[in-house]
């Protein structure tokens, strides 16, 4: 019998809310309850974005929602949920209603030593890489791509010695929601680890253990794919060259069974730096022999008083779900980023997220991923720029054969690529009102039995102005074209008027 993956979502859901509004009784100055109401209408010249049969509809879309954060204490996090309800003119059948939330919260359960971290997210948004419309796009309001992630991780980080530290933790993950595309799966991931880094001031050292079981159940069970387990665990000797700069060695070992009745287990050799030239700057390099080939993740980021530069780069096996919770379930970083765009501005919220991760796949397997990222925002009195650009291969891991998948698009190719750009111009006429421009284009190829190409641009002319302390209204212009096996051309204008209570 396989394992049932339906998660009691509400109990998560309610779980986070209520810490929060707990957490708001016992020290209300702390915590920001917020209900909002957001309204659109859109129109469209090509609703079902079709090659052929283009019709035009208008849209009309009304939101309440509410916004809970708090920021300091025991608890600390957000969670922002909108009721969407969006209506047709012509294509009634389109019509839909359904929750939209983000959210994430921290409790400090036993001081500095036991936390318990909750997230959770409901979208609806096309991950396909070949067909539909633009990530990211708000008309995507389609039952089929909906994607429900949560995560519940317990931790409990203790010190030892004069600078050793540890920790020992568990998470749960669930993904569900879709068509008969994606499986339901849920990854429950073990961590456990000691280090010193100073411990002998010019050596350290540290030990890490990791387990990942991963789960996945669907409704035709003769198509469910195999449950699978990995093992990677690690040794570092540090090297403190200076207060600054560090080396690191690395060796240990892993194993995983993600080939059907087979497995794979090697040694892992590498090294590694990390460098901090600034307090506003912060260098990590490191390379690794793996059972895979080359594994390798590069970091780089840098703070100014006007600008924000980064850079990532990564070799490794990894999965729909990792991807997903990458972009969906924010992490402490960038959910502060993210936080004054819940309060303000949710077509906002949208396009960050559609800058994460500007394309993912459709896929139940794990798969080798080599991403590259680079983005810098530049930041003026009245002008703010922000340029990102991506590159992410994903490709079947060597000699593992998979069997029982239905449409997975790495089942379809051995290889997709997928190369994203993104600018966008943000200008403050007035006090009041801002100008936004935005372009992205993306291009991904499909390699295998059979090759596939799309290519994908979105222009957009926006203006925004706040109408009151708690008001604000935007007009928006866009035009959408895909190039490939699913072309399709569109043209929208939306008008928006939020409010705050």
């Amino acid at each position: 019998m396989r394992p049932d993956l339906r998660l009691p979502r509400l109990s998560l859901l309610g779980a986070l809310a209520l810490t929060l509004g707990v957490a708001g009784s016992a020290s209300a100055q702390t915590v920001r309850i917020q209900p909002s109401l957001d309204t659109r209408l859109t129109w469209t010249d090509n609703v079902d974005t079709s090659a052929t049969d283009e019709q035009q509809d208008w849209i009309a879309e009304i939101s309440p929602g509410v916004s809970i954060s708090r920021e300091s204490g025991r608890v600390s996090g957000g969670l922002d949920m909108r009721l969407r309800n969006t209506a047709h003119v012509e294509r009634t059948e389109d019509n839909a209603t359904y929750l939209a939330l983000q959210g994430r919260g921290t409790i400090e359960a036993i001081e500095d030593a036991f936390f318990i971290d909750l997230a959770a997210s409901i979208s609806r948004d096309n991950l396909s890489a070949f067909g539909g419309r633009v990530g990211g796009d708000t008309l995507d309001t389609d039952e089929d791509n909906e994607t429900r992630l949560f995560s519940i991780a317990p931790r409990f980080a203790f010190r030892f010695g004069a600078s050793g530290q540890g920790n020992i933790g568990y998470q749960q993950r669930w993904r569900t929601g879709g068509d008969s595309t994606t499986e339901d799966e849920r990854s429950g991931t073990w961590n456990f680890g000691l280090a010193d880094p100073t411990a002998l001031r010019l050596f350290g050292w540290g030990l890490d253990y990791q387990r990942t079981d991963t789960r996945y159940d669907d409704s035709d069970t003769q198509s469910a794919s195999q449950d699978v387990t990995q093992e990677v665990g690690r040794g570092t000797l540090f090297i403190n060259l200076d207060p600054q700069f560090r080396v690191r060695a690395i060796g240990g070992y892993e194993s995983n069974d993600y080939g059907l009745g087979q497995g794979d287990e090697g040694a892992i050799w590498g090294a590694g730096f990390d460098w901090f030239p600034t307090d506003r700057s912060a260098i990590s390099v490191t390379g690794e022999d793996r059972v895979f080939g080359t594994g390798y993740d590069v970091s780089f980021e840098h703070r100014m008083a006007r600008s924000v530069w980064s850079l990532s780069a990564t070799r490794d096996i990894t999965s729909s779900l990792d991807e997903l919770g990458e972009r969906y379930l924010l992490t402490p970083q960038n959910f502060e980023d993210l936080a004054d765009l819940l309060q303000n501005d949710p077509d906002a919220v949208q396009d960050y997220l559609a800058g994460l991760t500007p394309t993912n796949i459709r896929s139940n397997r794990y798969f080798l991923s080599k991403a590259l990222r680079a983005g810098v925002s530049l930041i003026g009195v009245r002008n703010t720029v922000s340029l990102s650009l991506s590159q992410t291969d994903r490709s079947q891991l060597e000699g593992i054969t998979y069997t029982g998948l239905i449409n997975d698009e790495l089942d379809d190719y051995e290889r997709v690529k997928t190369r994203a750009f993104s600018l966008s111009l943000d200008h403050k006429l007035s006090g009041l009102a801002s100008l936004r421009l935005a372009a992205l284009r993306s291009k991904s190829e499909g390699e295998g039995v059979e090759d596939d190409e799309t290519t994908r641009t979105a222009y957009t002319v926006g203006l925004t102005r706040r109408l009151g302390a708690q008001a604000s209204g935007s007009l928006t212009y866009r035009h959408i074209k895909s190039e490939g096996d699913d072309p399709y051309t569109e043209n929208a204008v939306t008008a928006t008027l939020g409010m705050r209570f």
